[in-house]
């Protein structure tokens, strides 16, 4: 029987080339597995979900999840982390939400939880060291409808470019149409354009003008 041949995966951390973004990748990791220790039905979402869970090439200092509500949790989450040696600059817990900044030796990180029940994917987490960790995230179509908002919401390059990267991922591309044509319609000039240059960790970087071309192509 004739062999195939499978591509080996390239290490997380011989893609990224800033000694900062190597540093927070890091300490990421650990507070990922600090979460899911303690909250095993947790959701990631958001930028650090597509970079580590879809092989996206953007990098993203942030941690977004969904969770149940558990002040008990919560406290043994960041108690265990300061065993971890993250130190807790910023702490709120809301009715809804928990919002928190993290320091890890020179870098910070933030880490945000909205308290909600999210049907999550199972998906494998690439770790900085190039390791696997099974998390929930949501499947590319929910991921788009957030990012969609997040952009009018904030006209932030990040989100556009979030969006057309995710695209190519779309199984169901009847699901994402009325989202996209939104943004279409509704599009206005991002706020922040030049930095998308320094949070894509290899590759082209598209123009606002290309990205959104390809997204109305989507639209249609």
């Amino acid at each position: 029987m004739q062999g195939t041949t499978k591509s080996k995966r390239i290490p997380l951390h011989s893609k990224i080339r800033r000694a900062r973004h190597r540093e927070i990748a890091m300490a990421q990791d650990i507070a990922m597995e600090t979460f899911y220790l303690v909250f095993p039905r947790g959701v990631l979402h958001g930028g650090t979900a597509i970079w580590r869970c879809y092989s996206g090439n953007r990098f993203s200092d942030d941690i977004d999840v969904y969770v149940k509500r558990d002040l008990e949790k919560i406290e043994v989450f960041f108690e265990t982390l300061g065993k971890r040696g993250f130190e807790v600059i910023k702490k709120r817990v809301k009715e809804n939400a928990l919002y928190s900044t993290l320091k890890f030796g020179e870098v910070e990180l933030r880490f945000e939880a909205i308290f909600k029940r999210a049907k999550g994917v199972l998906k494998e987490y690439e770790t900085y060291e190039g390791n696997l960790l099974s998390v929930y995230t949501l499947d590319p179509e929910t991921m788009i409808g957030e990012k969609v908002d997040a952009y009018l919401g904030r006209r932030k390059i990040r989100d556009l470019y979030d969006v057309f990267f995710l695209l190519r991922l779309v199984e169901k591309a009847e699901t994402v149409k009325p989202k996209l044509s939104k943004l279409v319609q509704n599009f206005k000039q991002p706020i922040d354009e030049k930095e998308l240059k320094a949070l894509v960790l290899f590759g082209a970087i598209p123009g606002k003008k290309d990205m959104l071309e390809y997204i109305e192509r989507w639209a249609r």
